[in-house]
């Protein structure tokens, strides 16, 4: 039964009111900033005469719909041809020319900041407004991204959208990555088959960790499913001359029911969705006539009406049968693990630029009175820069060498060179080395062994076995609990790997992934020394014919055990640091981009290793004590529990390409690139006594040891920097404090780890005189009440903004 508001908008599309069955061609066209070419090359090459075509054939065809799912070259055009400017407003304004996301990037959203990725859509949206577009899109569009967070629609609630598109989830069959038929996949256990084989539904309501929702459509045959409509052939791709043009009206009639064929079954509402928009492909000719064919000679036949919309014209339609459609929690990961460590620099280096911009934001934010409050255009430039790094194939990793060296490291360089220049300027006296008060902890060599005690814990370093820690008791009030370790830990491993950029070699077919060495069976140099408070523990040893240099420092009143690796991988290695504990656990709980959630140990692929943020813990009760081992990451995210109790953490990968069986490239993987560099691992480690993450405040303890790790020699600042804004609940951290980019005054982003609902009180260093609930992209939602200078905020999820007028 169709209701008065759904057939308004089928009325709107054109579909007439007996359609049974609906099918929607959405048109886009896929465009990486800076994949397999410099982004000056794909704009000289393709996206100046694909969004010439698009503008023209959106004039000739008045009913037509083509999606624009970034704003990177889009920009680049509207700055490049003025002429065109008028047009192009015009067209967006109208929603001929749609956007399905106001992001700077389609940005991944497993590896880079959550406020990196909040700020990629918010710079967006405000150069639209800036230019008379009045659009604000209410879907956003992730149709490459190699899996995506659990907490995307925490995400995208956060940042005011209510609908999402995604194409790669884990155990999907996706064309070229493969040698394994077709018919193997979905694999089992995986989303792609809980969707395919279980739910029977490419539409879904997506529930993050802590209740958001946004309802999401799946591309399961690809974000190019009908680029072929027209053509025969092998693909559209970079405008190669793989097919040709082919309109019969046989040959079009045929695609269309070969798509319903595909799509019928999985639809539990009258609508599917085939999307058009594979890599730099430039639109369809004369799209809506063709439709207008198929339908005049085909849907007395048929019973399937075809059109042109945009996806969230189609999710709206769907959305009147949102109670036909499951509900659930989706980790659509891992999809490929390979990229959560390839290129360690460009993760790295992102974290620590997006944690400087977050200080200086919040030193620019204690001071609104002077002549620093006027907009600092470095910090504008260098987040502007941090949004582009965000891209899928920039801080993935998955660029060939020649595009990392020639584009993307210089534009890191050019971010934190920004950024740095921007914090010297609020910093209001200069950084000196950040060494903690106090003595060091008490320590001794016995028989070659160093040993440690401190308030918190005692281990015992072996330089016989590779310089790594074969003891370590938790000690509370004195007394030693029992011994966490199963073997050797701050291991490092060799694996031999086959893998590439994106991949390790155990995730297809042919590949390989093996342990060939270890740290711990061959002797190392244990240097000591005391540095202020911190005892400094250096080690070094040689692994596959490298130098690796590990660096411990511990200090006296801390839990944590800061560590460091400098190192490079050999040719085709991948190189962990290994933690074997005596825990017997199957779960992981880590921070992730928008929340924190659990994770079990295995899923598809033996090992298996998972993005996280800045932490990971693993818990377990063991003869009436409840222990538990945190490992904090402050680059390359990935980590897993590789045997029953072995925690590791990825922190080297030196890999080219895919190959299977040691012969066969893969072809959807072109992109080549070595690492031969040697390059700074920052990890820690904690024991635990009781309780979970939140009872151990481990989001804190990261931020607290990453900000020492990107930070250092910064510690007044980041004293004063918290200071500035303040709330009265200990699971709710205030991570960003802001100008506004819309609007006027302060904005405020408050992080809530509390597994409940929380009304909090919210202090500025200052006056407030108003204040308003608002989303990720400065639109005011509710004002707040504020009282003797307090703002009163009512927390409901895992992220909220608020706007201060100060």
């Amino acid at each position: 039964m169709i209701d008065a508001d759904e057939g308004q908008l089928r009325q709107r599309l054109g579909i007439p009111e007996q359609a049974r069955h609906v099918l929607v061609f959405g048109e886009t066209s896929h465009w990486d900033p800076n994949w397999l070419f410099t982004s000056e090359q794909y704009y000289r090459l393709r996206i100046r005469s694909i969004l010439q075509r698009v503008v023209h054939q959106l004039s000739r065809e008045p009913r037509r719909v083509f999606s624009v799912e970034s704003l990177f070259f889009f920009r680049m055009f509207w700055e490049r041809q003025p002429e065109l400017r008028e047009q192009v407003r015009a067209l967006v304004n109208s929603g001929q020319l749609r956007l399905t996301g106001s992001g700077v990037t389609t940005p991944d959203t497993l590896l880079p900041a959550t406020e990196a990725i909040l700020r990629d859509y918010l710079l967006g949206q405000t150069w639209l407004e800036q230019q008379g577009m009045t659009a604000e899109p209410r879907i956003a569009y992730l149709p490459d991204d190699f899996g995506h967070t659990p907490a995307l629609p925490a995400l995208l609630q956060a940042l005011g959208f209510e609908q999402a598109g995604i194409t790669r989830i884990d155990g999907m069959y996706f064309v070229g990555t493969d040698l394994r038929r077709r018919s193997r996949f979905p694999l089992p256990g995986s989303s792609a088959e809980l969707l395919l084989n279980k739910l029977r539904s490419l539409d879904f309501v997506w529930r993050a960790p802590d209740g958001s929702e946004v309802l999401t459509h799946w591309n399961a045959f690809t974000y190019f499913q009908g680029d072929m409509l027209a053509h025969r052939g092998i693909i559209r791709w970079m405008g190669l001359p793989l097919r040709m043009s082919w309109r019969t009206v046989r040959h079009v009639a045929r695609r269309i029911d070969g798509f319903v064929r595909q799509l019928q079954p999985l639809a539990r509402t009258p609508y599917m969705f085939c999307p058009i928009g594979c890599d730099f492909i430039g639109p369809i000719p004369d799209l809506v006539p063709l439709l207008d064919r198929y339908n005049t000679a085909q849907y007395p036949r048929t019973g399937v009406w075809a059109l042109n919309a945009g996806m969230d014209d189609y999710l709206d339609l769907v959305g009147f049968h949102r109670q036909a459609l499951p509900a659930l929690e989706l980790d659509p990961n891992p999809y490929w693990m390979g990229f959560y460590a390839s290129r360690p620099e460009t993760k790295y280096r992102q974290n620590r630029i997006t944690c400087k911009l977050e200080l200086a934001e919040k030193l620019g934010a204690s001071d609104v009175s002077s002549e620093r409050a006027t907009r600092d255009h470095d910090l504008s430039d260098a987040w502007d820069l941090v949004a582009v790094s965000n891209h899928h194939d920039f801080i993935t990793g998955t660029s060939p060498d020649r595009v990392f060296h020639r584009e993307q490291r210089p534009l890191l360089q050019r971010a934190e060179a920004l950024t740095d220049r921007a914090l010297e300027r609020v910093c209001c006296e200069r950084c000196g080395e950040d060494r903690p008060s106090g003595e060091p902890p008490s320590w001794r060599r016995v028989d070659q062994r160093v040993e440690v005690v401190t308030r918190h814990f005692a281990l015992e370093l072996d330089p016989a076995a590779g310089g790594c820690i074969v003891a370590l008791q938790a000690r509370q009030e004195g007394v030693l609990g029992p011994q966490l370790l199963a073997a050797p830990a701050n291991d490092l491993v060799a694996y031999h790997d086959s893998g590439g950029l994106w991949r390790m070699g155990h995730e297809y077919l042919g590949g390989q992934f093996r342990e060939r060495m270890r740290a711990s069976t061959s002797p190392a140099e244990v240097e000591v020394a005391e540095r202020g408070a911190a005892l400094q523990l250096t080690i070094t040893s040689k692994l596959c014919g490298r130098t690796m240099r590990r660096r411990m420092w511990i200090e006296q009143d801390s839990p944590v055990i800061r560590m460091q690796l400098m190192g490079s991988a050999a040719p085709r290695r991948t190189i962990t640091c290994r933690f074997p504990t005596t825990l017997s656990t199957t779960q992981l709980t880590m921070d992730v981009p928008g929340g924190i959630v659990e994770r079990p140990a295995t899923k598809l692929y033996e090992p298996t290793f998972w993005p996280a943020r800045t932490f990971a813990h693993m818990q377990h009760k063991q003869d009436d004590h409840d222990m538990g081992l945190s490992v904090f990451m402050g680059g390359p995210a990935c980590v897993g529990i590789t045997e029953a109790g072995v925690l590791e953490c990825v922190a080297l990968r030196n890999v080219h390409r895919e190959w299977a069986y040691g012969v066969f490239p893969l072809l959807a993987h072109p992109a080549t690139g070595r690492d031969p560099d040697e390059h700074r691992f920052e990890y820690g480690v904690c024991i635990s006594t009781a309780g979970d993450f939140r009872h151990n405040q481990l989001p804190l303890v990261a931020r607290a040891l990453m900000r020492r790790v990107w930070l250092p020699g910064r510690a007044r600042q980041c004293e004063r920097a918290e200071a500035v804004v303040t709330v009265d609940h200990d699971q709710v951290i205030v991570t960003t404090v802001k100008r506004a980019d819309r609007g006027q005054g302060l904005v405020v982003r408050l992080s809530s780890h509390s597994p409940r609902a929380v009304d909090l009180r919210l202090r500025y260093d200052g006056a407030v005189r108003q204040a308003w609930l608002c989303d990720a992209r400065e639109r005011d939602l509710a004002p707040l009440p504020v009282q003797q200078g307090e703002v009163l905020v009512p927390v409901r999820r895992a992220l909220t903004s608020v706007r201060l007028l100060v």
